[in-house]
């Protein structure tokens, strides 16, 4: 879609004109330096603009500046700066006068035709705060550590004080190479100077010493203590590596004269109660049943009472009750009942 038909769209009011000469022609005119915080606060004005382009509540208040930074995503600071240098460009309006302690009113514009990016780009560049690093505190003391912001340069370390090498004169080189030449000797640690570490930062492999001053240096306490602080492994790597005294095969370790496959493995003493054991002792308060348990008698089945026939002939039972059924020898229904319980009781003993 070309500018011309974008143009056609401009009906809808003063933030939709402003949106579309943003989006459609300011941001191809304006300059690097602006495409950042204050292109985001143009935004964030036209969405909270109303239909009039002023940045107002629906009851007249003003949108405070708080609301608008928090919109643009910046500082209060920041979104006063970006607010100056719309005004500045002309695509911001003060509606009314601005005053300390009360907020102002800000507008749109509803139609720009050259805005003046020069000049929003110039103040911003001139109210841009400093960088931490490049703002050296008066009381500093100049030293440059882990937590110093200044004096970057020169490659000061975490505990270096004072001129760096590069700082020192010529009679000075010659007093710090005599002073390396005294630090340490032999097969020193990372300390020393000879086969220094990188902790070390005067040592030097190629450092002559004909020009060092040759003194009697104080004795040094504990002086026997240190000497023989070394570790205890250290006469046995200087050893030089052989061969296994068995196959001629090298070995790998110094010290050592047979290699593994040949070495006296240390033989693992059995303890002479190994093979003992202690008496099993037996569970107490256990129960021995003296007599197997008799085998439960399954209870017998209870038998459903025997159906009347309505149509049998009335008989007398010898217990004196009246009863029908067909069967002339047959008791009355209690005596037949009276008799199973009888029966089951009996076989239950």
């Amino acid at each position: 879609m070309s500018v011309d038909e974008q143009d056609s769209r401009k009906e809808g009011g003063v933030p939709n004109s402003f949106g579309n000469a943003l989006a459609w022609k300011w941001t191809r005119q304006m300059p690097r330096g602006l495409k950042g915080g204050f292109l985001t606060m143009l935004y964030a004005l036209r969405a909270m603009a109303a239909a009039s382009g002023e940045l107002r509540f629906k009851d007249g208040k003003p949108i405070r500046i708080q609301d608008l930074a928090k919109a643009a995503g910046c500082r209060e600071h920041d979104a006063r700066r970006y607010l100056d240098a719309g005004i500045r460009a002309g695509v911001v309006l003060v509606d009314g006068e601005r005053r300390r302690g009360k907020a102002t009113r800000y507008a749109i514009p509803g139609d720009v035709l050259w805005p003046d990016w020069k000049s929003a780009e110039d103040y911003l560049k001139a109210t841009a705060r400093r960088r931490a690093q490049d703002e050296e505190p008066e009381d500093s003391s100049g030293h440059s550590g882990t937590n110093s912001e200044a004096g970057s340069s020169g490659r000061k370390g975490t505990n270096q004080f004072g001129p760096q090498r590069h700082e020192l004169g010529a009679a000075d080189e010659e007093s710090v190479r005599a002073t390396e030449a005294r630090m340490g000797s032999g097969h020193s640690g990372p300390t020393g100077s000879g086969r220094s570490g990188p902790n070390n930062p005067g040592s030097s492999h190629g450092v002559s010493h004909d020009g060092a001053d040759v003194a009697t240096q104080p004795p040094v306490v504990g002086g026997s203590s240190a000497q023989n602080d070394q570790s205890p492994n250290q006469d046995q790597d200087d050893q030089p590596f052989g061969r296994c005294e068995q196959c001629g095969h090298p070995l790998v370790r110094p010290g050592v004269t047979r290699c593994s496959a040949h070495r006296e493995k240390p033989t693992t003493r059995k303890r002479p109660n190994a093979d003992r054991r202690g008496p099993v002792q037996a569970p107490l308060m256990a129960v021995v049943p003296t007599e197997p348990e008799p085998a439960a008698v399954a209870a017998p089945e209870p038998q459903l009472p025997k159906q009347t026939d309505p149509f049998a002939p009335l008989r007398l039972c010898g217990c004196g009750r009246e009863f029908r059924d067909r069967d002339p020898a047959a008791p009355c229904p209690e005596c037949r009942t009276a008799e199973r319980e009888e029966a089951a009781r009996l076989a239950a003993r």
